[in-house]
C-alpha cells in the first residue's frame, strides 16, 4: 500500500503545470456602410447604417446603437443666438467633468478649409460615463457636438472596441458634415 501511495506521488507529482494561454474577447463589428442623414435643421452628414437616427426637438438627433447598446447624442446650436467661445468652455466643463477618472485624453482634430469646417473629437481613455466628446463649427453660424454614452458600467477594457468603433463613425460624420 505505501508503495502505491509512493508510486503515485512519483507519477502526478512529476507533471509540470502546463501555462494557458492569455485569452481576449474578441469582438468584432461588421464593416461600417454609411446613411446620408438630414433634417429640417441645417446640417446633413452620413452615418452607420447599424445606428438608428431620432430626431429630437431643438434640432438634436440621437443615434442609437442597438447592438451595441450605446446612444450618440448630437446637438445643434445656432451662433447666431449663442457664443462660440461659451460653446467651447461647455465642451471643455464636459470633457473636466467626464474626465475625472481618466488615463489620458486623446484628441484628433479635423479641418476642411473648403467646406469652411474645423472640428475636434475627444476619446476619453478610462472608466468614464462617456467616453467620446466631440464638436464641429464654422465659427460664423453652425455648431454641432456630441457624445457617446453607453446603457452600461463604465468599464473603459470591455467597452474599448466599442469606442473605437463609433470614434471612427465619429471621424466619418465630421469629414461629412455639411451645413444647409
Amino acid at each position: 500500500m505505501i508503495r502505491f501511495v509512493i508510486l503515485a506521488f512519483i507519477i502526478l507529482g512529476c507533471q509540470s503545470p502546463t501555462p494557458k494561454p492569455k485569452a481576449q474577447l474578441a469582438l468584432t463589428y461588421p464593416t461600417p456602410q454609411y446613411k446620408f442623414f438630414s433634417n429640417d435643421c441645417t446640417y446633413a452628414f452620413e452615418y452607420n447604417h447599424l445606428a438608428v437616427p431620432q430626431t429630437l426637438s431643438s434640432c438634436g438627433v440621437t443615434l442609437d446603437y442597438p447592438a451595441l447598446n450605446a446612444k450618440l447624442y448630437l446637438t445643434y446650436f445656432d451662433l447666431t443666438k449663442s457664443s462660440l467661445d461659451t460653446l467651447l468652455l461647455d465642451f471643455d466643463k464636459r470633457l473636466q467633468m467626464f474626465g475625472k477618472e481618466a488615463f489620458q485624453m486623446d484628441e484628433s482634430t479635423f479641418e476642411n478649409k473648403a467646406q469652411n469646417l474645423f472640428g475636434s473629437c475627444i476619446v476619453i481613455v478610462g472608466n468614464s460615463p462617456s467616453n467620446v466628446h466631440f464638436f464641429g463649427t464654422d465659427s460664423k453660424k453652425h455648431y454641432l457636438t456630441g457624445s457617446l454614452l453607453f446603457e452600461s458600467a463604465p468599464n473603459y477594457d470591455s467597452l474599448a472596441p466599442a469606442i473605437l468603433y463609433v470614434k471612427n463613425d465619429v471621424q466619418k460624420l465630421l469629414e461629412t458634415l455639411r451645413w444647409d
